[in-house]
């Protein structure tokens, strides 16, 4: 395999990311074509990552699949996702200190196929593990089609609330020994980096895209409907297109099931990347409710004033997702688009 023809692929795979953003169905203003652009930068960026760090099965160890300034496919910025690549079949264990995140879970995934995404093979809560005074615990685990194990710990408030720390290794032998790539080695990764940006870069038209034509109105959706999932059995989701217009507002509102652990709506553009520098999402902790215990976001361009604002970021356009841990709803939440002037405080 010739590494010089693959990085002509890496770079039509770029070329045809670029004109997912240009190409767009809807207008574009300046805002959110300099946000169009710079998605097609932080794909190359995640998959040269991926590629160059994460997948090196042979000496596992726990890589941020997301830094706090590359949320794709709709990662949550109140979840930090920490990724081991294995070797199928072989014995693992993973040790660490929990912190104090409001949740820590961690799920093991087969590879997935071009129908469908990665099946659950396992998973835990690790606080149903003999958690030490200190936070440490241990969790082993084999399994024959094992290729990926992920951490997720769910923050209410980043600000009061400390990261665990993980790590991972052999228990039936030891890592192979450091040796240097070779060429088919590096040519099979960009290989693999050209299919992954092209994939990427048309996220929008294989999640959802026939929600984009009747937007503001929530649907459920399982993993295997969620085209970059993998899947996860403590959150249940709902997700929509929103559109709002200059001057309007929508108004989303919801009454959270009771007793749940962790709820929160997160907005995204239309690419389904997520800006943790924007007022963009709200969880159950940030959000003042209404006296009936029901909650009302306001997704708006500008401050309307409300506790419970959500920014657009100057886009028009774009993709919205509840999650509820450990929870199912009984109704999914409604929307209403408003002129932003009618914005009105909670009661």
């Amino acid at each position: 395999m010739d590494p010089v023809q693959q990085w002509h692929d890496v770079e039509d795979a770029v070329a045809f990311a670029v004109s997912r953003v240009v190409d767009d169905p809807d207008p574009k203003n300046d805002r959110e074509a300099a946000d169009g652009h710079r998605y097609v930068m932080r794909i190359v960026a995640a998959v040269t990552e991926n590629n160059l760090v994460m997948r090196d099965a042979d000496r596992p160890a726990f890589q941020p699949m997301l830094e706090s300034t590359r949320y794709l496919g709709a990662a949550g910025p109140d979840i930090d996702y920490d990724v081991a690549t294995l070797h199928p079949g072989r014995a693992y264990r993973v040790t660490g200190r929990r912190g104090d995140a409001s949740f820590v879970g961690i799920c093991l995934y087969d590879g997935g196929s071009a129908a469908g995404p990665a099946s659950l093979l396992d998973s835990v809560d690790v606080d149903t593990l003999d958690v030490a005074a200190d936070g440490s615990f241990t969790w082993e685990f084999a399994h024959p089609d094992a290729v990926r194990v992920i951490v997720r710990q769910y923050f209410h408030d980043r600000s009061t609330q400390h990261r665990g720390e993980y790590a991972i290794a052999f228990t039936d032998g030891e890592p192979a020994p450091e040796r240097l790539p070779t060429v088919e080695e590096v040519a099979g990764q960009l290989r693999n980096a050209a299919m992954s940006i092209r994939w990427n870069a048309q996220l929008n038209q294989l999640w959802g895209a026939e929600y984009r034509e009747t937007p503001n109105a929530f649907v459920r959706q399982s993993a295997a409907e969620i085209a970059a999932a993998v899947p996860n059995p403590d959150v249940t989701y709902a997700f929509a297109w929103w559109r709002v217009g200059e001057g309007e507002a929508l108004v989303v509102e919801h009454t959270p099931p009771p007793d749940c652990r962790y709820w929160a709506l997160q907005l995204c553009d239309r690419w389904f990347q997520c800006y943790p520098d924007r007022r963009s999402n709200l969880n159950d902790r940030e959000v003042v409710p209404e006296a009936d215990g029901s909650v009302r976001l306001v997704v708006a361009a500008t401050d309307p004033g409300h506790p419970n604002w959500i920014e657009t970021g100057g886009h028009t356009v774009g993709t919205m997702f509840f999650r509820w841990l450990h929870t199912d709803p009984d109704a999914l939440p409604t929307c209403t688009v408003v002129p932003v002037t009618e914005v009105a405080p909670p009661a």
